[in-house]
């Protein structure tokens, strides 16, 4: 029963995830106004917002205009479910889970980090029981985020953006010091392998621009977890 609550709420707060990184990047509402068609734009009824479900039973279809649907939504849906069955009972955790995954799928999709969902973290940070002491956590994020201006000022926003240097600040905050340098590292060793993947298969060249957000919270996960 306990599991069978959980996949549930994964899924609600997956369809959610989904929603909002949809819109937030394209100036939408999130709380005011009803779900709608990606491609035909027309409102969705109830029926058609049913996570996951509705998706396995249009068999991946819109029902208004027969088109495709993203898989972008089933998606997100079960790795929502699969990180909040694998976080709880901790619901702090829980939280700068979604926060974080939501970051991701937009800093992915769109290479933004959006300011909000950023001081969110931070906001959390502050508050948190599992995070370290005020003064470690602020030095902390204090010097990830010099770090990552550093380098955003020598490479003129090529390396990275504002985006990825607000994020440390909050990501720093939640590891501490210590914590902190193995992060950034391992960020930098994730980002590097991907990026000789990318390249090795040809689906990038040394211009593409490659978002960083993802590997700084892929890592920060690695590090917090372990």
């Amino acid at each position: 029963m306990e599991l069978f609550l959980l996949t549930l709420l994964g899924l609600v707060l997956g369809s959610f995830i989904s929603a909002i990184t949809y819109r937030i990047p394209r100036g939408l509402g999130f709380i005011k106004g009803r779900s709608f068609c990606d491609n035909c734009k027309k409102s969705l009824s109830w029926f058609d917002n049913i996570p996951l479900f509705s998706f396995l039973w249009y068999r991946g279809n819109s029902r208004c205009c027969n088109q495709k649907i993203s898989i972008r939504y089933p998606l997100i849906e079960i790795a929502s479910v699969l990180g909040i069955i694998f976080l709880y009972p901790n619901f702090v955790l829980i939280l700068l889970f979604l926060l974080t995954f939501s970051i991701l799928i937009i800093d992915i999709e769109h290479q933004i980090i959006p300011d909000e969902l950023s001081w969110l973290v931070l906001f959390f940070s502050l508050l948190s029981p599992i995070s370290y002491p005020l003064f470690s956590s602020l030095f902390a994020g204090f010097f990830s985020s010099l770090l990552l201006l550093t380098l955003y000022l020598i490479t003129r926003g090529k390396g990275m953006g504002l985006g990825d240097v607000k994020l440390s600040i909050a990501l720093g905050m939640w590891l501490g010091v210590e914590k902190s340098m193995t992060w950034l590292m391992t960020a930098f060793i994730i980002g590097g392998i991907v990026a000789g993947v990318l390249l090795l298969l040809k689906r990038a060249n040394l211009k593409t621009k490659i978002a960083f957000g993802p590997f700084l919270i892929i890592a920060f996960w690695i590090v917090l977890l372990i």
